[in-house]
């Protein structure tokens, strides 16, 4: 079952065109990435499924609720981290009265305030700064904070709008870790903006790419990957001369590609199955030392790029 559904939704700011007639589907429990360029509509459609902007034309639906129709219900039920996030919490309120506040806004049962906050805010190794005010905590600190205030109600559904960008790499892996974990404990759908592709690649299981407001692709993300054909790829590192190991390669005329690294050559072969051992013999023959030859799997930024360039249709 679905969990987000967007039919033709469409957001005008005049002449442009931020979000053009996007459908799009995204099952419960999913942890679905939306990716695209600076401008593509990503940020948009997060303040349309949250009902911060109004469409100009056709809707969506957040479990079951018209974000048109019924506005306050889809509030109810989502957590929100928008871009630039840190700026969400009130600074001369503490890190704990902040999620204090929040926690009675979203009506959470009084008894269980003082527990969940606590395991939020250690979780994020936040508690022994639980009494420093927001407005004194580091922009990443702030960014951390705002995560737990949008999930603290325990939402059926999570915006995430670049949720990592002011972190640093293990404040950044704790929210990864959080992210898989709540999706597994809990069963939430997260719709997560980011330009980071490694990142989206761990702990995305959907994606959509965008551009210009309208979907280029979308679905399962090892599904999509493999539309790369990644079996005719495969790195080859060496000890010696990079420059006449690419060299040999690009002899045989079998082998598509050639791309020069640091220690490594990264070829495009047709039929590997028969080619790969004549290959290896005559770089082996020449006095090539090989210390790897193995298949090169496709990652999300080589999706990204073949979708953005036109490589991959719909």
């Amino acid at each position: 079952m679905n969990e987000i559904t967007i039919f033709g939704l469409t957001k005008n700011f005049g002449e442009l065109v931020a979000v053009d007639h996007m459908d799009l589907n995204i099952p419960g429990g999913t942890i679905f990435g939306l990716l695209g360029p600076n401008g593509a509509g990503k940020s948009t459609t997060t303040r349309l499924l949250s009902t911060l902007l109004q469409p100009t034309d056709g809707t969506a639906r957040v479990s079951e609720f018209d974000i048109i129709q019924e506005p306050v219900r889809v509030r109810e039920i989502t957590g929100v981290l928008p871009e630039e996030s840190n700026r969400t919490v009130y600074p001369g309120m503490t890190a704990y009265e902040n999620l204090e506040y929040f926690a009675r806004l979203y009506d959470v049962p009084e008894e269980e305030i003082p527990a969940r906050i606590e395991e939020l805010l250690t979780f994020m190794d936040l508690w022994d700064r639980k009494d420093d005010k927001a407005g004194e905590l580091s922009t990443g600190n702030r960014q951390r904070v705002a995560l737990c205030r949008a999930i603290l109600h325990r939402p059926t559904v999570l915006l995430l709008d670049e949720p990592t960008s002011s972190l640093d790499p293990l404040a950044a892996k704790r929210v990864r870790e959080l992210i898989l974990e709540l999706s597994k404990k809990y069963k939430q759908t997260f719709l997560i903006n980011s330009h980071n592709l490694p990142e989206v690649q761990r702990v995305c299981n959907r994606i959509a790419i965008i551009d210009e407001g309208k979907v280029l692709l979308q679905g399962k993300t090892q599904e999509l990957r493999s539309q790369l054909l990644s079996k005719q790829k495969f790195r080859i590192r060496i000890v010696g001369d990079i420059e006449k190991a690419s060299s040999i390669a690009k002899s045989m005329n079998f082998v598509e590609a050639v791309k020069e690294e640091v220690d490594s050559i990264l070829v495009t072969i047709e039929d590997p199955t028969e080619n790969n051992s004549s290959l290896m013999q005559n770089m082996l023959s020449q006095g090539i030392k090989i210390v790897e030859f193995a298949e090169e799997e496709a990652t999300l930024e080589d999706l990204y790029l073949e979708v953005v360039k036109g490589g991959i249709q719909k």
